[in-house]
């Protein structure tokens, strides 16, 4: 090629002798060979009943009456969060973590002093958030499904809400970045918000019966004396969840339609609790370098939740920490214990981990006669990390944060819960799976939809055309259960109890793409899809590729000879 910048450089050339041009392209192919070829031969010398995974069998699978586009795609996210490339990736990770460069990942970040962030709270202060629209271009799908932005979700939530007679009370809880961004090497003289915040906020309190609690500028006032947010964790220390409590309780206390409880709620004595926090397991390098974070934590005791209550709180993960073990921290003191005992009276919580944004509302809108059930409430409190309402459009799709509107049920309230049922039933469709490594939560559970074809004991009320939702186990500690294999058109027999009743669940990460509104629980245990591989596999696949990697170094010598 000419130079086009002969009146500035000289021209380069640059030779390569015939030895090192093929060392070159020994080195090129082993690079494009040896990772697929490692992978089909440990998939294929995993033993007798363990899960496998093929990539050159499943690449021509058929594909299920999904496009070829979809199945590529599927294909080339499984092979991205491959168990086989977990410990290369575990290693160069660990070396960037532990080494000299302190290097997180496109999950955490590293600051000073052990301090950890979530990447995704940092893209919420960043980016053209809610207000402004991205631009298009040519990397985006066209084909993709329209984003709804959160305004347009919480506006059209809170005019359902005026329509019953209930008052939303929206309380963004700040990000970690927003408040501590000196250990990110970025000192401030305030809190370090989106510059949408202000116009988001007021563009809501304009509606008649929405009232914003943004806790961002009391926290920043508090830092100082009190730590808000945990080191290692993406959530607040106990400190800032009884502080924000207390702000709530005193803001809701002085409403006129305020009625004082008498739950005899109290506080048991104050405990520690450690753990590690969810951006060390974000970092996927082990628990090695990192000391557990103790905290003070103070349960509640008492009756704090009664689905009856006029005061409903929605939640996320802020509101389940301390109070669901499936975050690690322990339960019985969490935000809902602290608000209820602050106001002295029960709560009706909906808190979902990673579903802050929709699950929390279709979940109250799913309720039997909920559209009823709601005339009965004095005011809606949605605690939402802040971070879900600044993410941009691309920034929460690839965060899975969807901003949608739900329906509420018209129909009569259900009596009583119904009992346990023996079912013969088809399923009919069930939700796309993530891979467990790529998720936020440790824990997956997915409605499928089912057609009943047989009550063979019990009694159960289905919905139009025979059908029920079924909530089933996707992933636990990050392991497949046997659940998540579930074919659509597979008919099984099985027991059911309604979802209600499973307090121990309620908290889970849930992909739900169902429309009905009763939810029921398949009581059938779930079981790890498969044991581990054991070493076999590895050391099939390690010679399997030394061999070829030999044969294909002899039939370049050999090349290398012909041409000389």
């Amino acid at each position: 090629m000419k130079n086009p910048y002969a009146n500035e450089h000289d021209d380069v050339e640059v030779r390569l002798g015939r030895g090192a041009a093929w060392a070159f392209v020994f080195a090129f192919l082993l690079i494009i060979t040896l990772p697929p070829l490692y992978r089909n031969l440990y998939e294929a010398a995993k033993p007798a009943g363990a899960e496998r995974w093929i990539p050159a069998a499943e690449f021509f699978k058929p594909q299920n009456n999904r496009g070829l586009l979809a199945h590529l795609k599927a294909f080339e996210g499984t092979l991205e969060d491959a168990d086989f490339t977990r410990p290369p990736r575990r290693a160069v990770q660990s070396a960037l973590t532990r080494g000299p460069l302190r290097e997180g990942n496109r999950k955490a970040r590293i600051g000073d002093d052990g301090w950890l962030y979530f990447q995704t709270a940092l893209d919420a202060i960043t980016g053209y958030g809610p207000l402004a629209p991205e631009p298009d271009s040519v990397a985006k799908d066209p084909r993709r499904a329209p984003w709804r932005s959160p305004l347009a979700a919480i506006t059209a939530f809170a005019r359902q809400l005026e329509d019953f007679g209930v008052e939303l009370v929206l309380v963004p809880i700040p990000v970690k970045p927003t408040i501590y961004p000196e250990h990110l090497g970025r000192p401030a003289e305030g809190p370090v918000a989106h510059p949408d915040a202000a116009a988001f906020y007021g563009q809501l309190d304009t509606l008649p019966n929405v009232e914003v609690l943004d806790m961002t500028a009391s926290f920043w006032e508090l830092k100082d004396d009190t730590r808000l947010f945990l080191k290692q964790d993406t959530h607040w220390t106990p400190a800032g969840m009884e502080f924000a409590a207390g702000q709530i309780a005193a803001h809701l206390m002085a409403k006129p339609w305020f009625e004082p409880g008498d739950a005899q709620l109290e506080a048991a004595p104050r405990e520690r609790r450690a753990s590690l926090g969810d951006l060390v397991e974000k970092l996927d390098i082990g628990p090695a370098g990192f000391a557990e974070e103790e905290v003070s934590v103070e349960p509640v005791r008492g009756a704090t939740r009664d689905a009856g209550s006029p005061i409903v709180l929605l939640g996320d993960s802020f509101t389940n920490i301390y109070s669901a073990a499936t975050l690690d921290w322990g339960e019985g003191a969490g935000f809902a214990e602290h608000l209820a005992l602050k106001l002295d009276t029960p709560l009706d919580v909906v808190a979902i981990n990673g579903g802050g944004a929709t699950e929390v509302r279709a979940t109250l809108a799913r309720r039997k006669g909920s559209a009823t059930l709601m005339r009965g409430k004095k005011a809606v409190v949605w605690a939402i990390a802040a971070r879900d309402l600044f993410l941009s459009e691309t920034a929460a799709r690839d965060a899975e944060v969807e901003w949608e509107d739900v329906a509420f049920d018209g129909g009569e309230p259900a009596a009583t819960a119904e009992g346990r049922a023996r079912i013969l039933a088809t399923m009919l469709d069930k939700p796309p799976l993530p891979n467990p490594q790529s998720t936020s939560y440790t824990a997956l559970l997915y409605a499928a939809e089912y057609r009943i074809d047989a009550v063979l004991a019990g009694e159960i009320e289905p919905e139009e055309d025979g059908k029920i939702a079924v909530l089933h186990y996707a992933f636990e500690d990050r392991q497949l259960l046997d659940s998540s294999t579930l074919r659509v058109g597979e008919q099984r027999e099985f027991e059911v109890v309604p979802f209600d009743g499973m307090d121990k669940l309620q908290s889970l990460e849930v992909r739900n793409d169902s429309d009905l509104f009763d939810l029921y629980w398949d009581t059938t245990e779930a079981m790890p899809l498969a044991a581990p591989a054991g070493a076999t596999p590895h050391l099939v696949a390690s010679t399997g590729c030394a061999l070829f990697a030999l044969l294909l170094g002899l039939g370049l010598r050999r090349a290398t000879r012909r041409g000389a």
